[in-house]
């Protein structure tokens, strides 16, 4: 019969790593040295450098199929088994269905293997291809206990940096904080603990065209689909959640179905694996605990319209008797007053789902009602215990804005010093080059690295100066009298405070309230 021959060459990250498989030039010589030797006529060749054995996907490897049903070639030759693949139920198909049915002859040379001769080799084939894949399974469980272990020593394993931090050039298992970015982590918290929906952050952030992190991170992920640079609720919610913020690095929040999938889902979060301390903070901790408390009575609040997802109480509420929450809507009333109005109604939520069962009761109740009453309360304490005046020279003790700015100053300061600390430096390096105590050599790989430091000095000074520029700009006259005086009169609270304050309402069937502080009155 008449061969037409073609060999096909793979390897992937791992074989080169461990020097498993040669390159793929040794196998193309091996090959070509085996067509020679036994006479038969080559066609070509197809090459997958650098993709695993554990998928049968490949475009080396597709390529030679097609030319397989062309009639292109009828004969295959690899330098083993593991060459064609390593996953055994796709080798197994291959190898003892399709190349038969095609009438294609399949030669792996090292291992023997002949599939138009009757050889003891042949019999082997079965145990050679589970013991390939037992090969990667193997790797796989020995790269991840590797990783396992980094990951618990505080290191960070990834291919990409969190969104606001950036890996450290000298070290990359180590963050360091991305300004560019970390202005925009600080913002979403900041809109979020003003009571800004996902939606509605997505949109401003969107509208602003500010690159989602996949895009600031190059990350070419889903760049052909139209939902690309747009930013998603579940995006911005990750950011909200993940404790890497307040400098305690989370990782493993995501696994593999297994060593041959690349699909991931999210990991139980009692599988996490969470450094304390291991990167700089971008979030205070007071700002993070409060944005996972209001992540917490958002998820109460049930189905909702433009109008009841901003209520100041929304998930606080709750029925007394059956512990579920109080659900809101809005309704159109005519008045002989005031015309069209929208009032809200609050309804047991459990009692809402199952009217037909009988199960708890209405607990129908005005919205503004239970609003009126839990300010008053609030108002009722502020006025009991606390003073103004008390509140604002305290303030001005210790104020944030006043104390920002000077650390600000203070390292533009020290870094303007440091620049001319290494620029004296930097002529003493080129006094002993003339002097002949280093070699020129020597000079100029000092002279690059004097380089690197003062850049990077005189980009650190830049963003201090622009950080007090804008502190000055948002904060340049506070009248702290009139936002204490606000605070205490609930002036249009915002809904970070109430949740700061509240820890839940619950309402009876006789529409009596009562408010749960998460203080001690």
């Amino acid at each position: 019969m008449n061969y037409k021959v073609g060999i096909y060459l793979r390897l992937s990250r791992e074989d080169d790593a461990l020097g498993e498989s040669g390159s793929i030039s040794n196998q193309r010589d091996l090959l070509l040295n085996y067509i020679k030797d036994n006479n038969l006529c080559f066609v070509s060749e197809y090459v997958d450098d650098g993709v695993s054995g554990t998928t049968f996907d490949r475009v080396g490897f597709n390529s030679m199929i097609k030319d397989c049903e062309l009639k292109k070639i009828n004969m295959i030759i690899t330098k083993d088994t593991s060459r064609l693949g390593r996953d055994h139920i796709e080798f197994g198909y291959y190898v003892e269905r399709y190349f038969p049915e095609h009438n294609i002859r399949y030669v792996a040379v090292n291992d023997g293997i002949d599939t138009f001769n009757n050889n003891s080799a042949n019999d082997m084939l079965v145990f050679k291809s589970a013991f390939n894949d037992m090969y990667v399974k193997d790797i796989s469980n020995k790269l991840r206990s590797a990783l396992y272990t980094k990951k618990r020593n505080g290191c960070f394993v990834g291919a990409y940096a969190p969104y606001g931090y950036i890996k450290d050039i000298n070290d990359k298992h180590q963050l360091l904080i991305n300004e560019s970015e970390a202005v925009i982590v600080r913002r979403i918290f900041r809109m979020f603990i003003n009571g800004i929906s996902l939606n509605g952050i997505c949109d401003k952030l969107t509208n602003e065209n500010i690159k989602t992190p996949s895009i600031s991170k190059n990350m070419n992920i889903g760049c052909t689909n139209y939902h690309y640079g747009v930013w998603s609720t579940r995006t911005v919610a990750d950011i909200l959640k993940n404790p890497t913020y307040i400098g305690n690095l989370t990782q493993c929040k995501q696994k593999k179905v297994n060593y041959k999938s690349k699909k991931r889902i999210h990991n139980d979060k009692s599988n996490w694996i969470i450094s304390v301390g291991a990167v700089p903070k971008i979030i205070d901790e007071d700002t993070f605990a409060l944005a996972q408390d209001m992540f917490k009575s958002n998820r109460n609040r049930g189905n909702s319209d433009s109008i009841t997802s901003s209520l100041l109480l929304r998930g606080l509420v709750y029925c007394k008797e059956c512990k579920h929450t109080i659900g809101f809507r809005a309704q159109k009333q005519i008045t002989k007053k005031n015309g069209e109005v929208i009032r809200i109604y609050g309804n047991c939520n459990y009692w809402s789902k199952r009217k037909k069962l009988g199960k708890c009761t209405p607990h129908s109740i005005k919205y503004s009602d239970i609003e009126n009453i839990v300010l008053s309360n609030l108002k009722s304490i502020f006025n009991q215990y606390i003073n103004s005046n008390d509140i604002v020279t305290a303030i001005k003790k210790e104020d944030r804005y006043r104390n920002k700015l000077d650390r600000l100053y203070n390292n533009a300061r020290k870094l303007d010093n440091d620049i001319k600390i290494i620029n004296k430096k930097c002529d003493s390096c080129y006094n002993d080059k003339l002097d002949g105590i280093i070699t020129s050599d020597m000079y100029k790989r000092a002279y690059n690295n004097f380089l690197i430091d003062i850049k990077r000095c005189e980009e650190e000074k830049n963003e201090c100066i622009k950080q007090i520029d804008d502190l000055k700009k948002d904060n340049g006259n506070i009248n702290y009298k009139c936002i204490v005086d606000n605070l205490l009169k609930l002036n249009n609270p915002p809904r970070s405070l109430i949740a700061t304050l509240v820890n839940k309402i619950e309402i009876n069937e006789d529409k009596n309230i009562d408010i749960y502080f998460k203080f001690k009155v």
